[in-house]
């Protein structure tokens, strides 16, 4: 009611004490202002959710949907606690800026899997921040579809400007949460979807078969992001990452329990590798660390494999490793050996895996140069090789070599800008390491250009030629994209491809591979002015595909369909010897296997056990294993951030619950313990205490010999 002046009053029925202004709001059409705020927020928070999975290609018709909405109605009450006694204009900028960053999130994690091959956690944005070097290229990788997202922010705006005209109160001021009722009924309801969500972690038949890291299990440690962002959603996912993050991580969550038993009996045969482990039984019995008793456990326990015909061809020769940047399988093809002589040269007589897979990982080119050398998997929730870059690794590939009284050194033809190389490379056994300036190399800081390899191998190998026995680990960097823009590399050798029908930005790509072609050339030709070609075994591999490169242009070159299950991810994996005859390995294969191989056909006293990853040249059921713990194997493709498997051609019939189940644990078993060793620098740990054991027992041994001596 107004006085004679207008002015509002609040009138009451004296029997009742009810305000009859409120029974009058009560009568107007609309819906009540905090129940509309609770139904949108819910929606939008769920439907870019489901957005997320369509676009993605993620199955929807599972128990994770129902999960996806009770959190969304759980984020919608929370918001709406904190900003409903706000003014109208601030709990509008809260909300606006909310879902904002919400689909931002979404956006950018469906644009860093387009782009890098896998999500980004807040421990790997160191990487992510990098992507600022090469934005266009970001930009341009991104699916159309994925813009798709902000169609709900759009309509999530359209409803705020005509928010007023469709509620009771008309959001003149605040939502009053008015009394005990309300908040009694809100409170309720986040009890109800609480309970709800809980459920869907622990009910048996609410859960996927095939996953061997449990729901409950992510929610507590999100280590998987592409199986958090699966079952729980980028938002949820936001907020585990960061609880993570600031609280960490526990130990005892990257370690599934197994069936072990120390001192299980070994089968003997004439290829037997004897390895006396007496002082590492000594070092497990005092070990007084939970997690170092674990790992003890595990690595004494796994198989030891055997010698074969291949053990010790490269006896006493010396290794040159090439990690070469950008170089994908494609340009290895017959169809490209008129550009590329020496590549198709080296594939073709060299010792070759044709289904080796250099997955993408957080930080794809320094962490295919880590596993290829200590052969371990990598974390994923940050940037390993150079968050753990002080670790050591007595195992890894240098360290072996070294330990034979080899010249180990790295090389790399650019800066530590991405990488601290300097300090790693050393840790994985590198006695001098040589990065673009130490080279005397001239190289342009900008993106876009990158340095000459020819110019590389040209200053690299004289630093190692003329020594007795060398090891060492080359990284190139010519291929690194762009490839949208002009460069002096991507322009100079264009015209070679001007009959092919690709575009400018592929044929870009070819002419710095045509520098790479050079650069193994001139190697070969430096190794046999030197007298060294027939003593050297070069391995080629590729850091990851050209994934500047959109799916459509990469595709544009390949002779396979390479936009299928992982197929992007094939790089080459050459071993050539000029004195050693050619072999086609069929098995597959990623870079962790490269080590073992190699220390079997140098014939080095190895332990098998201390390696992840197989020696491609003894029996074993082959697999690669992906970044989001999805996998290859000759059966099948399972695809882990879809829960969908895939079969071979050749295997068409039967049923594969088993077989996923057992790869699977398989998986998370490899996946798990590598990351627990790497957290806790297991070898350098192990080794140390197994040295100062020996020490202990040589001291002890010359004590009884020094008392025998005086009685």
């Amino acid at each position: 009611m107004k006085d004679n002046k207008g002015t509002n009053l609040e009138v009451f029925d004296l029997n009742s004490n009810v305000n009859v202004s409120e029974v009058e709001g009560r009568t107007k059409k609309g819906i009540s202002s905090l129940l509309l705020m609770l139904i949108v927020e819910t929606l939008y928070i769920f439907l870019v959710e489901i957005g997320f999975k369509s676009i993605f290609g993620a199955s929807l018709l599972d128990w994770s949907t129902l999960r996806l909405f009770t959190s969304s109605a759980l984020f919608a009450l929370i918001l709406a606690l904190i900003t409903s006694p706000m003014k109208t204009i601030f709990r509008r900028i809260i909300v606006i800026l909310v879902n904002l960053f919400i689909v931002v999130y979404a956006w950018l994690q469906l644009g860093f899997m387009d782009f890098l091959g896998t999500f980004i956690s807040m421990g790997s944005a160191e990487q992510g921040t990098k992507i600022t070097d090469y934005i266009g290229d970001f930009l341009l990788s991104i699916n159309i579809k994925d813009y798709f997202l902000f169609i709900l922010f759009i309509i999530f705006i359209i409803y705020i400007i005509f928010e007023k005209k469709i509620t009771k109160s008309q959001f003149k001021d605040r939502i009053p949460l008015k009394n005990y009722k309300t908040y009694l009924s809100m409170l309720l309801c986040m009890f109800g979807f609480i309970i709800l969500f809980i459920l869907t972690l622990n009910l048996n038949f609410m859960q996927n078969k095939y996953q061997t890291i449990s729901n409950k299990a992510l929610f507590k440690n999100a280590t998987n992001p592409s199986l958090t962002i699966k079952n729980f959603g980028t938002t949820m996912y936001f907020l585990l990452d960061l609880k993570g993050t600031m609280l960490g991580i526990s130990e005892d969550a990257e370690y599934v329990p197994i069936d072990q038993t120390q001192d299980n009996p070994r089968e003997v045969n004439d290829n037997s590798r004897h390895i006396d482990d007496s002082i590492w039984k000594m070092v497990m019995e005092e070990e007084k660390d939970s997690s170092m008793t674990k790992l003890n456990q595990y690595f004494y326990n796994r198989n030891i494999t055997d010698k074969n015909e291949y053990t010790g061809i490269f006896e006493g020769k010396n290794l040159i490793v090439v990690m070469l940047e950008s170089v994908g399988s494609a340009v290895f093809d017959e169809q490209y050996s008129e550009y590329f002589p020496t590549l198709y040269k080296m594939y073709t007589e060299g010792i070759t895996a044709v289904n080796h897979y250099s997955p993408r990982n957080n930080c794809a080119t320094g962490e295919s140069e880590m596993t290829s050398s200590i052969s371990l998997y990598s974390l994923e929730t940050t940037c390993t090789v150079n968050t753990y870059k002080k670790n050591v690794y007595p195992e890894a590939l240098l360290s072996m070599f070294k330990g034979i009284d080899y010249y180990t050194s790295a090389f790399h033809d650019y800066t530590e800008q991405y990488y601290t190389r300097s300090i790693f490379e050393k840790n994985f056994g590198a006695i001098d390491f040589y990065g673009v300036k130490e080279l005397k190399m001239s190289y342009n800081p900008a993106y876009i250009e990158w340095p000459s390899d020819v110019t590389f191998i040209e200053k690299a190998l004289p630093k190692f030629i003329e020594k007795e026995h060398f090891a060492s680990y080359l990284v190139s960097v010519t291929g690194h994209s762009p490839y949208m823009y002009s460069s002096e590399f991507g322009n100079k050798y264009v015209s070679l491809f001007k009959d092919l029908k690709i575009d400018t930005t592929t044929k870009r790509y070819l002419s710095k591979m045509k520098v790479v072609d050079l650069a193994l050339e001139k190697m070969l030709q430096l190794l046999d002015e030197a007298g060294k070609l027939e003593d050297t075994v070069i391995v080629l591999f590729g850091d990851h595909y050209p994934y500047a490169l959109s799916s459509k242009e990469y595709n544009s070159i390949t002779s396979w369909d390479s936009t299928v299950n992982q197929e992007m991810d094939k790089t080459p994996l050459v071993i050539y010897n000029s004195g050693t005859d050619a072999k086609v390995i069929t098995k597959y294969a990623t870079p962790l296997d490269i080590t073992p191989t190699l220390l079997n056909m140098f014939g080095l006293d190895y332990d098998p056990r201390f390696y992840m990853g197989n020696d491609l040249l003894s029996e074993y059921d082959d697999y690669a294993i992906f970044p989001d713990n999805s996998w290859q194997s000759s059966v099948g493709f399972y695809n882990a951030s879809k829960g969908v498997f895939t079969p071979s051609k050749e295997e068409t019939d039967g049923f594969y619950d088993e077989y996923i189940i057992s790869m699977n644990e398989l998986v998370t078993e490899l996946r798990n313990m590598s990351v627990l060793a790497i957290k806790k620098n297991y070898f350098k740990n192990l080794f140390d205490k197994i040295e100062a054991k020996k020490q202990e027992l040589i001291k002890i041994e010359e004590n009884e010999i020094s008392d025998n001596e005086n009685d």
